[in-house]
């Protein structure tokens, strides 16, 4: 276990950059993913996160466990620097929000909520809001929170997510919505009455471990016997998946939202395998507590809410 030195002042050592690096790790769980998403190496994150270990004298993660699992000392830590980051974000953008007239809103959202629930939403805030540029981050939901968190957003749009990712945060459900198995028209499938075990034969697009929906699918394909994929594509892209299962047999686990409009057209088939009441889930207004909200994001708040 590493011990905080004595010779200086805890407050003249810390440095915003270990802070980061800490926050980063904890909340991708992965010193590698922490590290593309920062845009530094591996070795330049760890050691940044050891010599803020260094300083408070406890380890913040434990390295005999696979992946970047927090100790109970790294997860009583992070509230408090999630929270020095977020407030230090608000005082300099409050001193150059003096040189920038416009008002902004930005939102993080699912694919799904882009592409279905907020188009109608925003044409309405934009009509009585010209003035007001809208941001919208599309994304997943770890990457949304976590965005939140930092103040990069407003709000989020999303799925209901773990206690432990949720910690601080606070959700409104919206609406519920289906996760559903779909295919080409022309699909072999796509004829007639289809099983899970037949659709799991063909190659699967899914999205990546650790999501929100992948999760939702792991636990569907567990209560009906399925332990082994043999061949599995991960992405949140929904221009991929819609190009990929164009082009190939492929079967996708998706958010029926996403595919609303191919299904109306025909060009896609759902299949009807029962996952549609078992892979439900609701979706929901994710908000920072400890953010301010202006006039123009209140405003589109109150509309999100009454839609």
């Amino acid at each position: 276990m590493v011990r905080m030195q004595q010779d200086m002042p805890f407050s003249t050592k810390i440095r915003l950059r270990q802070i980061r690096c800490f926050v980063t790790v904890a909340r991708k769980k992965s010193f590698v993913l922490a590290s593309e998403e920062l845009g530094l190496t591996q070795p330049a994150v760890s050691r940044s996160v050891r010599e803020l270990e260094h300083l408070l004298g406890h380890d913040l993660f434990d390295r005999s466990t696979r992946g970047a699992e927090m100790t109970e000392r790294g997860k009583s830590f992070l509230d408090a620097a999630e929270s020095g980051l977020l407030q230090i974000w608000q005082g300099a953008n409050a001193v150059m929000g003096n040189l920038d007239l416009v008002e902004m809103v930005r939102i993080g959202a699912l694919p799904n909520v882009c592409s279905r629930f907020l188009p109608p939403i925003i044409r309405r805030f934009k009509t009585e809001h010209p003035g007001v540029t809208v941001r919208l981050v599309p994304g997943n939901n770890n990457d949304l929170l976590a965005g939140l968190r930092r103040g990069e957003t407003d709000f989020v749009i999303g799925r209901l997510s773990t206690s432990e990712d949720m910690k601080g945060l606070a959700f409104e459900a919206l609406f519920d919505e289906p996760l559903i198995f779909v295919v080409r028209a022309g699909h072999p499938l796509a004829a007639g009455r289809s099983t899970l075990q037949e659709a799991v034969t063909y190659p699967l697009l899914l999205p990546p471990e650790g999501t929100v929906i992948r999760q939702e699918v792991s636990r569907f394909f567990a209560a009906h016997g399925v332990t082994r994929l043999a061949d599995v594509i991960e992405t949140t892209s929904s221009d991929f998946q819609r190009a990929y299962l164009e082009a190939t047999d492929a079967v996708a686990a998706i958010p029926r939202g996403v595919v609303q409009v191919d299904l109306d057209r025909g060009t896609m088939r759902h299949l009807d395998i029962g996952a549609e009441e078992e892979m439900r889930g609701p979706v929901g207004l994710t908000t920072n507590p400890e953010l301010r909200h202006g006039a123009a994001a209140q405003q589109l708040l109150r509309l999100i809410k009454s839609a």
